[in-house]
């Protein structure tokens, strides 16, 4: 639907087409699909259609009959594809080698629509069978299948008849140690898991059973087609081998271009012309003997990411349809009954945009937090005491004064001024100085905070200007007019000002700087919802603290913090077991500083980029784990603080992208380190852990030397602490926001309330029928985001995900609101009418970090936007802000 045909891949084939200047697309849209009647589908000359889940095929062949446009790929024979059963005997029938196979039917056959069988049968001479028998199936003994008269034995492959259905199993045989690997659609970096021990085949269901087939090099071949002559194939490392996803600095699979032979060719021509599907994808197994077999035909399909590809799809596409336009259709351009009455233009048009986006990648922030009682400080309030935030170098040289002058007398004030002087120099610096209520017959106290870090990086100004890039391709092909009123809004965060400012840049292209306005008041924090969001960090702090059953635990609410199974209901042991690894490892960090020379730690990584050095590093990591543990004064007791686990997760990801060497040699053993710092890399051979360094090694005979030894991080108790505080942190984030769904909405609401009346501002300007379309941009931090998300669940909209499946909110992670528009009708009486869906993207996420190939931008790429809720009318929606807003 909407997310495959605003997709990238897509997006670099149109544009290859818009840049001819024959051609203007025209998006459906998933609107104007589900919902209006096909006479109110926008008419076209060259139809792009295809399956994907919740798109009604039925309904687009009505649509072909109707308005006979020139479709790229066969809608009728779609219908093949969808049905395993179908698919191998269509190949059979084109004289495509398969695997061996066997069918068990318990469905009555697949539902072929009669207009299927007869184009097949007239086009093709093949009569589809039925499949409606259901044979005997019985396992003779522990290896072998009998499906009527005929046998099979392990190793075999059962794969559901339902070609959507991508659980498909592999049973081995006893020889080989029996069990069963279970493949299924990719989750994360996992695309199998192997289950030992004995295991039966399924019994409910239809299934087609093949032989499995032992491949070269433990690849498979993905193989893609844009018409008969053009085949590109690349290589992918094959989920039977260890169900682990090998992923690029982009987020994709790793992949390798391969030349096809002769006869794979002739097979990808013969695919194409059966099914009907000029752009179209197919797998191939490269048998070990020599042999090649096709195993699934998917339709649709493009290369992720390979502008060749794109730019040779577009030039083949173009060259057919210009074909056409010579040859059919005369009847169409002189049916007087059409003039007037067709038009180009979609039912339901993309009208408004407004997206509120996170920013980019950042260094780790780091802050210290004290209360003082000085008088000396109070000069640096602002008007009227009002609280004040210190970023210049004047300032922060006043303040780094006072807290000197103060520092004879208050210890705090001494250590405030310690670190000041160390960190007023580095990007980011800042002082904010805030009253502190406390008992009228004390001393006035104040707070102040001391933060540095938390810098864009230069990894997240490519984040940005390619987010921003691909953002106008996107509004340029579903509507161009979205680019003529173009707004820009930030904080004053100076990492979010560098975001937008990359951003912007690439947006709007070209040498004009865009306007970019300053919102403190909308997009700043905001210190309404402080109080409880406090509350909602001691209870977790509690929470984590208690030593005891959990169902003794006071701070425990059953219904909102459930615990993820691999905390095993045990926080307080999880935060101490997570603790003592990270005293583990520091340990050794310090270790191994005391035993390397300054050439030895240059070694290890010479080359640090934003501003780092192997002393920021050490100093940083120490200051984790002291910010985490630490002890009280009162009771001598051992008190962990779950909310620094923020600082920890990010420090984790920072390093593995920006400073992964270091983060994987630094935390071994210290004589294992400096061996390693002498010869560079670690040269040993096997798959034998040694000294906490998980080392690896590929068989020749199981494996390519193209795919690298997994894992590729192989510090194995940095990667244990890396889960363990990725869980962690994905467990307490959201609930700083409010533990309870009564608590998320009133933080959401207190802490959005300029926000929300600026959107709700914005809807009802884009659903006025006399404006013009519109976008506009908001871009703050990473609060704003989760307290607006909060808000979408709680506010009564239509959500499509359960909110227990969103998970972390990374960098560049966006809200997006898109306004479609249904023009009036004078003729029909019809009013305009708008409808709003809400989009989001979760930003520049990878839950294995630790495990993809990272190039030298450090940049990891935003993942796509995907649809959040349903479409539901504008003024609904609207009102559902306004009753959030009301209750502020």
């Amino acid at each position: 639907m909407d997310s495959k045909a605003r997709s990238q891949a897509m997006a670099a084939v149109l544009n290859g087409l818009v840049a001819t200047d024959r051609y203007t697309v025209v998006f459906f849209g998933e609107k104007t699909i589900l919902d209006e009647e096909i006479d109110q589908w926008p008419t076209c000359d060259f139809l792009i259609s295809f399956f994907s889940a919740g798109f009604p095929l039925e309904k687009a062949l009505q649509y072909t009959r109707l308005r006979k446009p020139f479709s790229v790929n066969s809608l009728v024979r779609q219908f093949l594809l969808l049905d395993r059963r179908l698919v191998l005997q269509m190949l059979r029938h084109a004289g495509v080698p398969t695997p061996t196979h066997l069918v068990v039917s318990r469905d009555g056959g697949p539902d072929v629509p009669a207009t299927v069988r007869r184009v097949v049968e007239q086009r093709l001479g093949l009569s589809l069978s039925s499949f409606d028998h259901e044979p005997r199936v019985e396992m003779v003994d522990e290896d072998t299948l009998r499906i009527g008269g005929a046998v099979m034995r392990k190793p075999f492959v059962e794969k559901p008849c339902d070609a959507e259905d991508h659980n498909i199993y592999i049973y081995y045989a006893s020889w080989q140690g029996g069990g069963v690997r279970r493949l299924f659609r990719k989750v994360g970096n996992k695309s199998s898991e192997f289950h030992p021990g004995p295991a039966s085949i399924r019994t409910a269901g239809s299934y087609v059973y093949e032989e499995f087939v032992d491949v070269q090099n433990a690849v498979d071949v993905k193989v893609y087609t844009v018409g008969g002559d053009y085949a590109h194939a690349e290589t992918r490392r094959s989920p039977v081998v260890d169900g682990h996803v090998r992923r690029n600095s982009d987020g994709k699979e790793m992949r390798f271009v391969t030349q096809l032979s002769p006869a794979e060719r002739e097979y990808a021509k013969k695919v194409s012309s059966a099914f009907g599907q000029r752009v179209c994808g197919f797998d191939i197994l490269r048998a070990a003997k020599g042999t090649s077999l096709v195993m699934d035909v998917n339709g649709w399909s493009f290369v992720k990411g390979n502008e060749q590809y794109a730019a040779d799809a577009a030039r083949i596409l173009d060259a057919r349809f210009q074909e056409a336009l010579r040859h059919r259709w005369v009847a169409r351009f002189v049916d007087a009954d059409s003039v007037g009455r067709l038009t180009y233009d979609n039912t339901w048009a993309l009208k408004g945009v407004l997206s509120v986006c996170r920013h980019a990648d950042r260094t780790p922030k780091q802050k210290i937090k004290k209360l003082v009682s000085a008088p000396a400080l109070s000069a640096l309030l602002g008007p009227a005491d009002s609280e004040a935030i210190l970023r210049s170098r004047g300032d922060l040289d006043r303040a780094l004064e006072a807290l000197l002058s103060a520092s004879r007398d208050d210890s705090a004030c001494a250590q405030l001024a310690d670190v000041l002087q160390r960190k007023i120099d580095q990007p980011g610096t800042k002082v904010h100085v805030r009253p502190h209520p406390g008992p009228p017959d004390q001393p006035a106290r104040l707070q102040v905070v001391l933060k540095w870090g938390g810098e864009c990086t230069h990894a997240g100004v490519v984040q940005s200007q390619d987010l921003g890039e691909r953002m106008r391709k996107d509004l340029m092909l579903l509507n161009a007019a979205l680019l003529n009123d173009v707004a820009f809004f930030s904080s004053t965060e100076r990492r979010v000002q560098t975001t937008v400012s990359a951003y912007a840049g690439a947006f709007v292209g070209g040498s004009s700087k865009p306007q970019v306005t300053v919102r403190a008041d909308m997009l700043d924090d905001s210190s309404a919802a402080k109080p409880m969001m406090d509350r909602a960090k001691e209870q977790l702090c509690g929470f984590f603290n208690f030593d005891g059953p959990l169902s003794e635990n006071p701070y425990y609410d059953a219904e909102c913090m459930e615990l993820p199974k691999d905390m095993d209901a045990n926080p307080y042991g999880f935060v101490r077991d997570m603790c003592d690894l990270m005293c583990r490892l520091i340990d050794r960090m310090e270790a191994n500083f005391a035993a390397l020379t300054p050439d030895g730690l240059a070694k290890l990584q010479s080359d640090w980029c934003c501003g780092e050095t192997a002393e920021l590093f050490r100093e940083r990591w120490k200051k984790i784990l002291a910010d985490f543990r630490s002890v009280d004064k009162k009771t001598g007791h051992v008190v962990y603080e779950p909310a620094k686990v923020g600082e920890l997760y990010d420090s984790l990801k920072y390093d593995a992208l920006h400073n992964r060497r270091f983060l994987e040699k630094i935390f071994r053993k210290a004589s294992c380190c400096s061996s390693s710092s002498d010869s560079g890399d670690n040269d040993s051979e096997g798959s034998a852990e040694k000294d906490g360094f998980l080392e690896l090694k590929i068989d020749p005979a199981a494996g390519s030397s193209l795919y690298p030894p997994d894992p590729l991080f192989a510090q194995k108790e940095v990667r244990q602490l890396y889960y363990k505080a990725k869980l962690l942190f994905d467990y307490v984030t959201r609930r700083e926001f409010g533990i309870t769904p009564a608590e998320r909405k009133a933080i959401g609401v207190q802490a959005s309330v300029p926000l929300l009346r600026q959107l709700i501002a914005d809807l009802r300007e884009i659903g006025d029928p006399s404006k013009d379309p519109r976008t506009r941009f908001y871009f703050t931090k990473e609060s704003h985001i989760y307290t607006l998300l909060n808000l979408v669940f709680l506010g009564g909209m239509p959500t499509m995900v359960p909110y227990e499946q969103v998970g972390e909110l990374d960098y560049l992670t966006h809200i997006i609101f898109e306004v479609y528009e249904r023009k009036a009708d004078v003729d029909a009486n019809i009013d305009s009418e708008y409808s709003l869906r809400i989009g989001f993207s979760p930003g520049a996420s990878c839950f294995h970090v630790l495990d993809i190939d990272v190039d030298s931008n450090h940049a990891l790429k935003v993942l796509p936007r995907r649809n959040f809720t349903h479409h539901m009318p504008l003024e609904k929606a609207i009102g559902k802000l306004q009753s959030l807003l009301d209750e502020a």
